[in-house]
């Protein structure tokens, strides 16, 4: 498999509670990685429209972390009331969710990138989201595009059939 064969993606919100999961989310901007090309989407109805038909149309696997808890339902619930359609995805691949299966557990993206080859997420309170998304967008979708290289990398490793290191204990997840 190369590069090309799949997509990354990763959204930024405000609002809501992960108790109540999507409920009362506002989706700011959804990043988009597809080997080295970017693109960004916002909840405009035809920015959500293009990247939904992007999603869709997309044969290879769809990679996220924490996205079968959180992204997609959010990004589905979107879909719904601003396109009047659901969100359609071919293959998911949730990166936590295969860890939980393996490990038992879960951990944070920054504490698995940490472990695993070093790097960190950008230091952020996400209660500022909103006021950032108005005031400096370009802020928070430099915060999205390293959470979405972040992932990359990740999955490109699980690709290779290399370890992650949750900390304490190392994994090597299925292949899609």
């Amino acid at each position: 498999m190369d590069t090309g064969d799949f997509l990354v993606i990763d959204i930024e919100t405000s609002g809501g509670s992960m108790q109540n999961i999507p409920e009362g989310f506002n989706l700011l901007v959804t990043g988009l990685r597809r080997a080295n090309f970017y693109a960004m989407y916002t909840s405009e109805p035809e920015s959500l429209a293009a990247l939904a038909d992007q999603l869709e149309s997309f044969a290879g696997p769809i990679i996220t972390f924490n996205g079968a808890r959180f992204d997609l339902p959010v990004l589905d619930r979107w879909c719904m009331e601003v396109l009047d359609r659901p969100l359609v995805v071919q293959q998911h691949y949730d990166l936590m969710r295969e860890i939980v299966n393996a490990a038992g557990r879960r951990i944070s993206l920054d504490h698995l990138c940490f472990y695993t080859f070093g790097e960190e997420k950008l230091k952020w309170d996400h209660r500022r989201n909103a006021e950032v998304w108005a005031t400096e967008p370009q802020l928070l979708i430099d915060y999205n595009k390293v959470d979405v290289d972040l992932t990359h990398e990740l999955f490109m490793r699980v690709l290779r059939g290399e370890p992650l290191f949750l900390g304490d204990t190392t994994v090597v997840l299925r292949k899609p």
